[in-house]
């Protein structure tokens, strides 16, 4: 008999993970490596002894461990078992961390634990996980975000929760549309809704959640009259049934009747989602504001009292507890008012400033800013604020615009037009 054999359990053993994570370990490691089961066996190893462990039905030895550190080129610890008492306790300063608004220590702690969490019950693991997902969204790292919720979409799948995958779906689509894939954010909100459909069970609080995701990335992509019906349904959902998402729910709303063209509908929707008493985080709160600040000055030319004012609130918020990220979108809100209060010399210098932190800034948000310095640029000469001629920067307009355009971004290549046609007239004058 090999000592292959002598572990016929399934349980804890020296040390070890539990089966069946000891042999998701070996299997994950195996093929990240593009290894086969024969080629991880070896003397005392058979192929279909790596088969029935990798499916959890051998318990390891500490020679089976030993061959398969060395195979795998990893250290034998890697394979000891963690305690799920050591995860919960690891999630739950993480979700402190989280509380308390300190979300780059909540990224340090929920990232370690993520890799440990792998192994441990998944009901824990997607707690890390979309507790990280969270983290990443404060942060405004999108990018990052979006791979922890393909992981976090992994788990809600192994648990068969609707509900979850339904979570999942609609989060990663918001990111992917920060990050510029727009027909990845309009595929993975309907993947969303298309689950709603299929399982009565998931609740309308989720239901919406998918909604606003599909009509935000529908309105990027140009198609308002999708965005404007699917904006309109989750609006049909109780509020009490929404809780704090029923900003999401309005916020978006306006969006879209905003570039719709129905800007007073638009800025209604908006006061109804800045008048809800429900309990908003305080970062919500303040980016509400600056949104309003933006759709605003989209609809109204002059700057009014109460745009003021909403600038105002949401500057001592973001500054108070906001992170480089909020910086960089306060500085683009301020630019575009700026430009609007008819100061194009300071409009130019806080465009250029909020996108030295370009990547600090969502996609959308960054595009609009090149919009707006290159158009400003293009009515200075390449004077002051700018570093290129009018011809440059009409140039570079028209570039953006043409390429927005290619990638499917409609609504913005409306934007990048329009400002080159502004600032054509403005050069003539």
């Amino acid at each position: 008999m090999s000592w292959q054999e002598n572990g016929e359990g399934v349980g804890h053993v020296n040390g070890y993970l539990e089966q069946p994570a000891f042999g998701r370990l070996v299997s994950r490691l195996r093929r990240r490596q593009g290894l086969s089961q024969i080629e991880i066996a070896g003397e005392g190893v058979s192929s279909s002894y790596v088969s029935r462990l990798e499916a959890g039905l051998r318990a390891p030895t500490p020679q089976a461990v030993k061959h398969f550190a060395e195979r795998l080129g990893v250290p034998e610890e890697t394979f000891a078992a963690r305690s799920p008492q050591v995860v919960a306790a690891r999630l739950a300063e993480g979700v402190a961390a989280l509380e308390e608004m300190d979300y780059e220590t909540a990224v340090a702690v929920l990232g370690g634990t993520a890799q440990d969490a792998e192994d441990a019950p998944p009901e824990m693991a997607w707690q890390v996980l979309w507790n990280l997902a969270r983290a990443h969204e404060q942060l405004g790292e999108h990018a990052a975000r979006r791979r922890v919720l393909a992981r976090v979409l992994a788990v809600a799948e192994q648990l068969d929760s609707a509900t979850l995958q339904v979570k999942a779906l609609a989060e990663s689509a918001v990111c992917a549309r920060l990050v510029g894939d727009v027909g990845a954010a309009v595929a993975e909100a309907g993947r969303a809704l298309a689950l709603c459909e299929q399982d009565p069970q998931v609740p309308r609080a989720d239901r919406a959640r998918a909604l606003v995701a599909l009509a935000a990335a529908e309105t990027e992509s140009g198609r308002l009259a999708d965005a404007a019906h699917h904006a309109e349904l989750a609006q049909q959902i109780p509020p009490e049934e929404l809780g704090p998402l029923r900003v999401r729910v309005l916020w978006t709303a306006a969006a879209v009747a905003v570039r719709q063209g129905a800007g007073e509908r638009g800025l209604a929707l908006l006061e109804e989602a800045l008048a809800l008493k429900s309990r908003v985080p305080v970062l919500t709160w303040g980016r509400l504001r600056l949104a309003a600040v933006a759709l605003s000055l989209r609809v109204r030319p002059v700057a009014g009292v109460e745009v003021l004012r909403w600038f105002r609130e949401a500057e001592t918020v973001l500054e108070l507890v906001g992170t480089a990220g909020h910086q960089a979108e306060l500085q683009a809100v301020a630019a575009r008012l700026a430009f609007h209060q008819g100061d194009r010399q300071r409009a130019a210098e806080l465009a250029a400033k909020a996108l030295d932190q370009a990547a600090a800034l969502s996609l959308h948000d960054r595009t609009r800013t090149e919009i707006l310095l290159h158009q400003v640029r293009a009515g200075l000469g390449g004077g002051a604020g700018g570093d290129g001629g009018s011809g440059e920067s009409l140039a570079a307009l028209r570039a953006l615009a043409e390429e927005l355009r290619a990638a499917g971004s409609l609504d913005l290549a409306a934007e990048a037009w329009k400002a080159l046609a502004e600032a054509l007239v403005l050069t003539r004058k």
